[in-house]
């Protein structure tokens, strides 16, 4: 038991370090892409910019309706359903995908209040949904622990979107021609993941079948409802910000927010490397699964906190160095939200914990809860402390989150173990 625990451990250790250093890549090219959008067309293109990709990342939600950790499940344990379900899956998806695009487009005009921010919401709703689509193609070498072939195309498509966005800076192109370079990186990386799937697991058999596809769909409905908890929940100071204060108030947020998002990768990392061993262990021992859950807990505080401390430090400096000195005043939400790191890193861990053990329905909940607090939260703080009212909600629901979490791993014995008792389990 021990041998086969380690070969677990080493094998999540490759994956989680072969998608840190190639999303490690693909996220430098985004922020370069983004300081560079921020810095040339200001906080208000910003703030535009920022409500899309929000919008667009919640709309998309309604398009794969949680399929993707459902089939990441399903896949890891038997492959033989990769060509039937995603070839029942995909048309209908395809179809949602419009539908979600143009309600997500015009969800961020009606927020931002102004209707010159339709091209940018265009562009960058529609990447979020290409980018969704490719997400659900990815899900079977996700869940055969294919990692590197996922990162290179990650890679590829980020590094060649930021060549051409700078490309379209340069030449003097405007807010929302540079955005749509978003769109095209986005199409070639569905490409790539449509050219994979099909190399590896052979082509999906499309089929128009909307009654099978809700079928799964039904199937996904608890997953639906932890992704798109988590996803107004990780979305939602930039929407209730958006709503209450000024572009320019969202758009320095914002920046402290991104910067979060890069500073992130190593914990989201280890956690989508994590999500598949952690399903395939639960499923012959209870025991292994939560030593091996308390191994990655340790692993992951041992990676966030010194960020967390590294960067409440030097905040102000980061942000100025990167952004430029008109977003310095982000630093204060920076040095709140950069607390979220260790939180989140290990919420993450536990929220797969959950769902390899079948509680699914318990993740939704709590996020639910999660997310009903920070609704509460947010107007409350932002009116008082304006836009680091915002990190504040997001960094006190985040740890009220992460004990519920807990509660209900202890309540169904499936908390993650530490020393001599995860020792003892491997």
């Amino acid at each position: 038991m021990r041998a086969q625990g380690a070969k677990t451990e080493r094998r999540i250790l490759a994956n989680a370090s072969a998608l840190g250093v190639a999303e490690g890549l693909g996220q430098l090219a985004n922020f370069v892409f983004v300081i560079s959008f921020a810095r040339t067309f200001g906080a208000t293109q910003m703030a535009y910019y920022s409500v899309a990709m929000a919008s667009g990342a919640i709309a998309a939600l309604f398009m794969t309706l949680g399929t993707q950790n459902l089939l990441v499940r399903e896949f890891s344990r038997d492959l033989t359903r990769v060509s039937e379900w995603l070839g029942v899956l995909l048309p209908v998806q395809g179809l949602l995908a419009l539908l979600a695009w143009l309600v997500a487009t015009a969800i961020t005009v009606l927020l931002v209040g102004d209707y010159r921010a339709i091209t940018v919401a265009l562009a960058i709703c529609a990447y979020q949904i290409v980018l969704r689509l490719a997400g659900v193609l990815n899900t079977p070498l996700v869940a055969n622990e294919r990692m590197v072939r996922i990162s290179v195309a990650n890679v590829a498509y980020r590094v060649f979107t930021l060549l051409l966005g700078l490309v379209a800076i340069h030449y003097g192109a405007g807010a929302g021609l540079v955005a749509w370079t978003f769109v095209v990186g986005a199409v070639i990386y569905f490409t790539v993941a449509w050219w994979q799937n099909f190399s590896l697991f052979g082509q999906p058999k499309l089929r128009w079948a909307p009654r099978e596809a809700s079928d799964l769909f039904k199937l996904s409905a608890p997953f639906f409802g932890i992704a798109a908890f988590a996803a107004i929940y990780a979305r939602g100071a930039v929407i209730v910000l958006s709503a209450i204060a000024t572009p320019h108030a969202v758009g320095l947020y914002a920046a402290a927010d991104r910067l979060m998002v890069a500073v992130a990768l190593a914990p989201s990392m280890l956690g989508t490397a994590v999500y598949p061993a952690l399903s395939r262990v639960a499923a012959r021992s209870r025991v292994e699964v939560r030593a091996l859950c308390g191994r990655s807990v340790m692993l992951m505080v041992l990676i966030t906190l010194p960020l967390a401390i590294v960067f409440t430090i030097f905040a102000h400096r980061l942000i100025g160095v990167l952004f430029g000195p008109l977003y310095v005043g982000a630093a204060p939400a920076l040095q709140i939200l950069t607390w979220t790191l260790p939180i989140v890193g290990v919420q993450s861990l536990l929220g797969s914990q959950l769902v390899a053990v079948n509680q699914q329905h318990a993740l939704a909940r709590a996020r639910l809860s999660g997310l009903t607090l920070f609704v509460l939260l947010s107007p409350l703080l932002i009116w008082k402390f304006g836009f680091q009212g915002a990190a504040l909600a997001v960094l006190v629901s985040d740890t009220a989150l992460l004990f519920t979490y807990l509660m209900v791993l202890l309540k169904v014995n499936a908390a993650p173990t530490f020393g001599t008792a995860a020792r003892q389990a491997s």
